[in-house]
Formats: C-alpha cells, structure tokens, sequence
C-alpha cells in the first residue's frame, strides 16, 4: 500500500503508478510502475529486506527494487555474510572452470583496451582475487583489490595484488590512489546509491583513466532463465541494460568507447547474461550527456516476469505434491530460491524437520526458527529431502548420496539422478 505522500495511479496495464520510494538510481526520476512485487523469508539477523516492489522508471525505462534499505546495510551484509569468501558457494576466484575460464575471457579484454603493463589497476569488489589473478599472469603488476570483507583482501592479495583494502563504493579507502583503470564486475547491480557511487569512481580515475563495468543484461534474462524470480533477490537491485547503463555514465560526463554484451556460464549448460561497457573520463566538456529512453527493458521484463511465475507455479505443484505424503520434509538450501519459496508457495506452511546448507557461513544460524544444519549433521532420519537449488541441485543431490542418507530426495527439476529416485 502506498504511503500517504506517494501518488498512487494506474497504468494502461493497471498496474499500479507511484511515487518511487528510492528515486530512480539512474536519472532521479520519481514516478514508477509496478512491475512485481517481490518476498523472502529470511535467516534470523539478515540485514536486508524482506521484500520490495520491482519498479521501471517513469522517465528513463531503468528497471530496479524499490527499497529503502540504506547502502551501510549492504555493505554490512556483505562484510559479514559475504558468499564470495568461498570459492565453492560463489563466483569471482576462479574456483570452477567455468569462472576461471570467465575471468581470464575479462582479463584478456582489459588487456585489449589497456595494453600497457604498467598501469595501475583497481578491481572494485573483487572477491577473492581471481580477475586479479588473471591480470597478473598476463605481466600487470601495479594491481590492487577493494572489498567490503577482510577475507576477500586478503585472499586477493595472495592471488597477485599489490595492495588490498576494506572498503565499498559508497566508503572508498582514502590513501587508494588513483588508477588508469577501474574495474566494476558484476558490482553495479548491488549498488543502492548508482550515481554517487559513479561519482567515486571519477575520484579514482585519473584523468585519461578508463572504466570498466560488467553487470548482468537485465535484457536477455528471460532467455537465460534457470530459476523463478532468480535476478529478483535480496542483494540485486538494479536491472541494467546496454541503454541504461550507458545513461548511468554518459550522464554523467563519461564517455562510452566500447562495449557489448556476453553470455557467462554459472556451470555448464546455465548460460548468464551479461552487457559491459568501457568509459573514460569526458575531460573536454564535463558536461553531462543526454538521456536515451529504454523502452525496450519493461516489455523484456515483463516476459521475465510472466515465464518466472509459471516456473513458480510449476515447483509449487512439486512441492504440493512431496507434502500430500509426508509429514513432514528436510529442506537443502537456504539461498535465494529458498527464501522465495518459503514466502511464496506451500513450502511455506510445511512442517520442516531441518534446514540444511552446506555454506559454512550459514549454518547455525535459524531460518523460521528452525536451526540450519551442516549437511554432516542429516543423520537418523527419513523424511524427505527438497533441494531448493536448481542450478547445484545435481551436485547437492550427488554429495547426499555420497553421504548415505536413506532420505527419498526431491529435485525441483524434472533431472533424475541415478541411484536417489
């Protein structure tokens, strides 16, 4: 329901009209529409949100969560519960092949764009280091890596930085320097706060410095759509496409000198979106460029939307199902399917015996009151087992098998695994 000081309309679609409550991130717009609204059942202590509408801007087409869910939580969340501290649960240190593969894909394309080796580089929420791993194998030396948690500084430096340090878009470390190239993977879609955090990157730029930002296409995620709702989670909050954000930079005095997009692969056979762009300081005029309308975003969107809901509706007649004959069920994962599941189909009124994850970072902690377990604790029971993964549902499905649980295990996938059904 909308506040009392938001203006509440319909469009021609009726869905509803209102004034945004975060503002849109890219040009400031305030009027929005509705394009979904999202929820999540959270572990006890999350700092984030509970749900939020999913909003297109009335001015510029960008597509975004409406959540007023400040960037200190954020980057709190991400010191304390960051996933990417592990190379197993997480993207960015190359610990698979197919993220090594994408990381030295990045690398070769920065190398392209800025040949010399003695450039100093910056790589902005770098995880654990594996872009910088990269670059470093190809001869660049001057390197440095910035992230909210201690962990990923230091498994970046071992992995080939220079320098390291704790900080965020939003609180950047002020003895940093500048850099000839500043690298944004997969960042900007975190952000709560777009444009300052564009005006902190023009304070680590150098004057010719060049900016490199990948973010997931927004565009293209109904043709990669592997899971109900999967870009809609608690840390994405931003949807880009090559229009929006170019918009984000040009706008702002940037001027864009390539760019394209790229189709990533989470595991084989689960394609991800991507568009990036390179952009440089535009030192001749410093005035901002004009703003080019997305209407494109909200029909792709839209598709996004209509194709996640009749995946939803889909788990939940699987799910339905499992409950009919059981009394109860043990739930493995607690990630973002997971959390929407729980709020948004009859998961949410089962009688769960565990929760079970097999993330360290997780486990003890208590999601409906419920305790998460480490998978080594599944012991002496028969209930059934829902894997509330689909992209790791396979291989969770083959460490329960090699851990000889008697448990009937339920995939949310129509995928058989021998020897579990």
């Amino acid at each position: 329901m909308a506040s009392e000081n938001q203006s509440t309309l319909t469009s021609p679609e009726n869905r509803p009209v209102k004034t945004s409550l975060r503002g849109c991130p890219v040009c400031g717009g305030a009027a929005c529409e509705v394009l979904h609204s999202q929820k999540f059942v959270l572990p006890e202590g999350h700092p984030l949100a509970a749900g939020y509408e999913v909003v297109v801007c009335g001015q510029c087409g960008f597509v975004y969560a409406d959540t007023q869910v400040s960037q200190h939580d954020y980057d709190v969340f991400y010191a304390r519960y960051s996933k990417y501290e592990s190379n197993s649960t997480s993207t960015g240190g190359g610990g698979s092949p197919e993220d090594a593969r994408r990381l030295k894909e990045m690398a070769g394309c920065i190398a392209a764009m800025l040949p010399d080796r003695q450039s100093r580089l910056v790589d902005i929420g770098c995880a654990n280091g594996g872009l910088l791993k990269e670059l470093h194998d190809l001869g660049y030396t001057r390197l440095c890596g910035i992230d909210p948690s201690p962990a990923c500084v230091a498994a970046a430096r071992a992995a080939g930085a220079a320098e390291g340090f704790v900080g965020t878009l939003s609180a950047l470390p002020p003895d940093a320097g500048e850099f000839d190239g500043v690298i944004l993977s997969h960042v900007l879609e975190h952000v709560q706060d777009l444009r300052q955090a564009v005006a902190g990157i023009r304070r680590l730029a150098r004057s010719a410095g060049m900016v490199y930002v990948e973010v997931p296409d927004a565009a293209r995620y109904v043709e990669c759509l592997l899971a109900p709702f999967q870009d809609f989670n608690t840390e994405h909050i931003n949807h880009f496409s090559a229009c929006s954000l170019r918009n984000l930079f040009v706008t702002q005095g940037w001027h864009q000198k390539s760019g394209g997009g790229k189709t990533l692969f989470a595991a084989p056979a689960m394609p991800y979106p991507a568009v990036f762009g390179f952009f440089t300081k535009d030192n001749a005029a410093m005035e901002s460029g004009s703003l080019e309308t997305d209407a494109e975003l909200r029909i792709r969107m839209a598709e996004y939307i209509a194709a996640s809901q009749a995946m939803m509706q889909s788990i939940d007649r699987k799910i339905e199902a499992v409950l009919r004959g059981n009394d109860s069920v043990i739930v493995w994962g607690t990630g973002q399917l997971a959390m929407k599941l729980l709020g948004e189909t009859c998961l949410a009124r089962a009688k769960i015996a565990a929760f079970v994850d097999g993330n360290p970072i997780n486990q003890g902690k208590r999601l409906k009151g419920i305790p998460i377990l480490a998978p080594a604790r599944v012991v002496g029971s028969e209930q059934p087992i829902i894997i509330t993964s689909i992209i790791q549902g396979q291989a969770i499905a083959q460490a329960i098998r090699r851990l000889n649980l008697p448990n009937p295990v339920v995939l949310l996938t129509n995928d058989d695994v021998p020897g579990i059904h």
